[in-house]
C-alpha cells in the first residue's frame, strides 16, 4: 500500500507545538477556575465603577480632596442613628397595634388627605414647594398622614368633647379663632379640643404601648 506524500502546500503541525498548544489551554482553563482569577476579575470591575460611577463611592470632593459615601455613612451612622431608629420604632409600634384593632389606614384615605392639603395650600405645585422648604419629601408627607390617621382610628373615639366645653373654648379663644361666625367659631373650637383630646390620650396609651413592647436594639 502506497504511503501518502505530504505536499508543498500541506503542513503537519509538529507533536512538540499541539502538546504546548494543549498545554497553554489547559493552564487557561485552571487559572479561569482559580481563586486569582475572580479576584482579578472583581478587582477590574471594582477599577471600572470607580472611574463610570464616581458618585456611587465620592459624595464630594474640596479642591481634589474626595469625600466618600462610606465617611458620609458613617457621619450620619453616628449622629443620626439613635433618633432615625427610635422614631421607627414607634412608627412600628403604632402601625403593629392598628394592624392589631383592625385600624389600617388605606391608600385610598391617604390620598383624600393629599388631596384635602393641595386644596388648602392651593394645589400641587404649592404643596411641593412647602415640603421643599420644610426638607420633606411626598413621601415622607404620606406617612406622616398614614400614622395620624391610624392614630385617629385608633384613639378618636374616646375623644369627646361637650357642648359646654366647646363654648368655654369659644369665649376663651376667641381672638385666636379663623372663623368669625358663631356656627365656624363652634365647630373650629370643637375639632381643636377634639385633637387635644386625642393628643393626651395618645400620649398616654403610647406609654404603654412602648413599655410592653418587646423592643431589641443591635
Amino acid at each position: 500500500m502506497a504511503k501518502k506524500s505530504t505536499t508543498k502546500n500541506e503542513k503537519e503541525l509538529p507533536y512538540s507545538t499541539v502538546n504546548n498548544l494543549l498545554d497553554k489551554l489547559s493552564s487557561l482553563k485552571n487559572f479561569r477556575s482559580s481563586k486569582k482569577f475572580y479576584i482579578i476579575l472583581v478587582a477590574l470591575i471594582l477599577v471600572a465603577l470607580v472611574i463610570y460611577k464616581k458618585n456611587w463611592f465620592v459624595a464630594a470632593t474640596i479642591n481634589g480632596s474626595p469625600i466618600t459615601n462610606l465617611e458620609l455613612q458613617m457621619r450620619l451612622n453616628r449622629e443620626f442613628r439613635s433618633q432615625t431608629l427610635n422614631q421607627l420604632i414607634n412608627e412600628k409600634i403604632i402601625l403593629n397595634e392598628a394592624v392589631k384593632n383592625n385600624a389600617v389606614v388605606s391608600e385610598a384615605e391617604i390620598n383624600k388627605k393629599i388631596s384635602e392639603i393641595e386644596t388648602n395650600v392651593g394645589g400641587t405645585d404649592a404643596l411641593n414647594a412647602l415640603l421643599s422648604q420644610q426638607g420633606q419629601t411626598k413621601d415622607s408627607l404620606r406617612q406622616q398622614i398614614k400614622l395620624q390617621l391610624a392614630i385617629e382610628k385608633l384613639y378618636s373615639k374616646d375623644a369627646t368633647t361637650s357642648a359646654e366645653e366647646v363654648e368655654k373654648f369659644v369665649e376663651s379663644n376667641k381672638a385666636q379663632l379663623r372663623a368669625t361666625d358663631s356656627a365656624g367659631q363652634t365647630k373650629e373650637a370643637a375639632d381643636l379640643l377634639k385633637q387635644q383630646k386625642l393628643s393626651q390620650i395618645f400620649s398616654q396609651k403610647f406609654q404603654e404601648l412602648r413599655q410592653n413592647a418587646q423592643i431589641k436594639i443591635f
